[in-house]
């Protein structure tokens, strides 16, 4: 399965001599996302697949077992049963459909290399959202309203997406942003976000960054048209370390 559950970073340590040592691998995975409202605490099997998400330490919860390329969540909310969410995987090992517990259905489409191009209602036959990619990074994502498709339009950083976060989650299609974050659509950008703005908007968002000591994000500090910042966290463990 390609970067479903977790982030891999290469980290190069050059020893004192100047002479380049064998990269090291150090595999993380995540193990809690979130703002200050919602945050979400992640569960593994042995196999590495997601098996709990918890949100809200107990508020909402999806218990998931796996078949082959199609994982069923229980979902529970407030302790009360909800139903299935069901997960398919394509051959890419990314999510092929999406189904939440009342039958609504995400269609998602890539790229050959990967990335998210599309995701659409299947249920309702709408397209939700349009994404286009430049250099491994999301340049520009989209929303409808009112029946017209609107864009916005990203720059990046130099920095490199160490940990494979998802802070520019097409996050009007419907999707939750979680299931960006565990890795189930498609590659994330190369690079960190750095701006972001509707088409024809002044309105821009800024993003800054905290990242521990193996360049993976810890923290997002995302302050739009100049008001206060807007957090989102992450916490990982290491699952692989040589």
């Amino acid at each position: 399965m390609k970067k479903v559950l977790f982030a891999i970073a290469m980290i190069a340590v050059v020893a004192l001599s100047g002479c380049s040592k064998p990269e090291p691998k150090i595999q993380k995975r995540l193990v809690m996302c979130g703002d200050e409202w919602d945050k979400y605490a992640f569960t593994y099997g042995a196999d590495g697949k997601i098996t709990n998400v918890n949100r809200n330490e107990g508020e909402r919860t999806w218990d998931f077992s796996w078949a082959g390329n199609v994982g069923t969540a229980k979902y529970v909310k407030e302790g009360e049963d909800k139903g299935n969410w069901v997960l398919t995987l394509g051959d890419n090992g990314f999510l092929k459909t999406f189904a939440n517990e009342w039958g609504d259905t995400w269609a998602f489409t890539y790229d050959a290399s990967g990335y998210l191009t599309k995701i659409e209602r299947s249920d309702k036959n709408e397209v939700k959202s349009n994404c286009v990619w430049e250099n491994g990074n999301l340049k520009k994502w989209s929303r409808f309203e009112d029946g017209a498709e609107q864009f916005k339009i990203q720059s990046f950083l130099p920095d490199e997406n160490v940990a494979g976060i998802f802070p520019d989650a097409c996050d009007k299609a419907g999707v939750d942003r979680w299931l960006f974050e565990l890795g189930f659509c498609g590659k994330p950008s190369k690079n960190l976000l750095d701006q972001a703005a509707w088409d024809g908007s002044e309105a821009v968002a800024v993003q800054t960054y905290e990242k521990d000591a193996d360049g993976f994000v810890t923290k997002v500090n995302k302050v739009y048209d100049g008001g206060d910042p807007e957090i989102y966290e992450y916490a990982w463990e290491v699952i692989n370390a040589k």
